[in-house]
């Protein structure tokens, strides 16, 4: 891990998701051994999630990116809900922070208000722990080894004080169980209207005392829907699981097959939380729309 006060060599790299105006990001990449490669390389971040944000995100939505790294998604929902919609990004390592500020400033994302804060169940402070090769892998949860720094935690339920919330994407290595259990006002509000692309990572929310059972079971008493998402030969696609702890079990084990039992295993999913919402997002996506 750098040294603080170290220079930091940072890119600019070309974004170019299919139907979507191009955009640059600037990226530290001395230390970064996985999101900038794969964007020098390929153009794109995450192909299958980008295809179903563009699919799914319309002109004037509200959406939310927490876990904004260094703003991949903050700027493309930006481009995605355009002047007429507004984006809330929370990312709350310093570094990241500052790049996050520098690619919405790049892109000219006044839509996009930006929080130095994590997100939790509850107002407060934590440890962010440190990875050393990978900007995107900080996590709230305790991890050997890792150098930390002290952050503000803040639940989405305050952040957001009753705003209209359409799209929330939440990556955040692991505490994803703890900002469902902060949003159950916006999501009592919201139930008929929100859509959520959700990071399931077994091993990391182990990892911050969450089994892959009670995530199920804290997803099931919240009436969730769950998809999962796969992109083949151009053709995106959104599979429901009918048995949500069955499914979930199922993915888990497929992680860690796929990923050789590393502990940070990963995959998004996109959930809803209610019947007339999975009606109205399925009929979005089965009409393909650009936002």
């Amino acid at each position: 891990m750098s040294e603080p006060g170290a220079v930091r060599r940072i890119e600019l790299l070309q974004v170019r998701a299919p139907d979507v105006p191009p955009f640059v990001l600037a990226l530290e990449t001395q230390s970064d051994r996985i999101i900038a490669p794969h964007i020098r390389a390929n153009a794109i971040w995450e192909a299958p999630e980008t295809a179903l944000c563009r699919r799914l995100l319309r002109a004037g939505m509200c959406a939310v990116d927490a876990g904004a790294h260094a703003g991949y998604y903050s700027v493309l929902f930006s481009h995605l809900v355009g002047a007429s919609g507004s984006v809330l990004a929370f990312e709350p390592h310093p570094a990241n922070f500052r790049l996050l500020l520098a690619n919405l400033l790049l892109n000219d994302c006044g839509n996009v208000q930006a929080r130095p804060l994590a997100l939790a169940e509850r107002d407060g402070s934590a440890w962010l722990h440190l990875s050393g090769d990978n900007a995107g892998d900080h996590r709230l949860a305790a991890t050997p080894g890792r150098a930390r720094v002290a952050v503000e935690t803040i639940d989405l339920d305050t952040a957001l004080d009753g705003t209209a919330v359409d799209f929330i994407k939440i990556d955040t290595q692991g505490s994803e169980p703890r900002i469902l259990a902060g949003m159950s006002a916006l999501l009592r509000a919201n139930q008929d209207r929100l859509g959520c692309l959700l990071e399931f990572a077994p091993g990391l929310q182990q990892l911050a005392g969450t089994s892959v059972a009670q995530f199920a079971a804290q997803l099931d008493a919240l009436n969730a829907r769950i998809f999962a998402i796969a992109l083949h030969d151009g053709v995106l696609e959104l599979r429901r699981m009918n048995v949500l702890h069955d499914g979930l079990a199922k993915l888990a084990a497929e992680l860690m097959r796929t990923w050789n039992g590393q502990v940070d295993a990963s995959c998004d999913v996109f959930a809803v939380f209610g019947e007339a919402a999975e009606m109205s997002w399925l009929t979005r996506f089965r009409e393909g729309a650009l936002g």
